[in-house]
């Protein structure tokens, strides 16, 4: 096993690893007092060490492990009626979506991942300034076209927000509920990548490490969350996704 994981971390040089590691704590910090957002942090990190094209499937699996140790953490605060209206109708198009994505080619990659990085930040506030609301019909019908997108991008809770918000989860509700729907997107998204083999153990390996770097972190986030007004790192974020999803889209072009 050792020399699995030793095999794996030969390709990067040490100050890229230990990088890696402290970006992915810090972010996970965000992630859990936000409940969104903090994949994205990572993917920008990531990208250009791992390559664009591995960064949706090594990160499948890490925030899979992260998103198992948060919902630990928020496991009392979880809407169940909310988490199965988006999830059951999700599930479809987050197959379609991991799919659709094994078979783009790297220039796509990046221009998707920046158009989605950009677009998610004025969708969020636009629905955030008219005060959308919905129930739990609304989350079902919004799960399809979120499962689509979800399966072939980074983070996407953020297109969550104001829907979730819109149906009356707030605080720890929502970053638990949100939670179990990342489980559920990324274990599937998992189950897929490594269906069509997409997956070699080096890339499993990395995902595993980014995601037990990322597990402890959520204690210090639920820590955070109960101190730290959401709207001033929801801010922080936006700037983040904003220039890297511009980062992303040069390198497209």
């Amino acid at each position: 096993m050792t020399e699995v994981v030793q095999t794996a971390l030969a390709q990067f040089e040490l100050y890229q690893i230990v990088l890696a590691a402290a970006v992915t704590f810090l972010a996970t910090i965000f992630h859990a007092a936000s409940g969104v957002g903090g994949g994205v942090v990572i993917a920008i990190m990531l990208a250009p060490i791992i390559g664009v094209k591995a960064v949706v499937p090594v990160l499948s699996i890490a925030m899979l492990i992260d998103h198992v140790a948060r919902l630990w953490v928020f496991r009392q605060h979880i809407d169940f009626p909310a988490f199965w209206a988006v999830i059951l109708t999700a599930l479809p198009g987050i197959v379609i979506g991991a799919l659709v994505y094994n078979e783009l080619p790297t220039r796509a990659v990046w221009g998707l991942l920046g158009t989605f990085l950009i677009v998610s930040v004025p969708l969020r506030r636009y629905l955030e300034r008219r005060h959308f609301r919905t129930g739990l019909k609304g989350l079902a019908v919004v799960g399809a076209p979120f499962g689509l997108i979800a399966g072939a991008v980074v983070s996407p809770g953020i297109l969550l927000l104001p829907f979730m918000l819109g149906a009356g989860l707030a605080g720890m509700a929502f970053i638990a509920t949100n939670t179990i729907i990342a489980v559920a997107v990324n274990l599937t998204k998992v189950v897929v990548f490594g269906g069509v083999a997409f997956f070699d153990v080096n890339l499993a390996v990395i995902g595993i490490l980014i995601g037990l770097c990322a597990a402890p972190a959520n204690y210090l986030g639920k820590w955070i969350v109960e101190r730290m007004p959401i709207r001033v790192h929801a801010m922080v974020l936006e700037g983040i996704v904003l220039v890297g999803g511009c980062l992303f889209l040069w390198n497209a072009i």
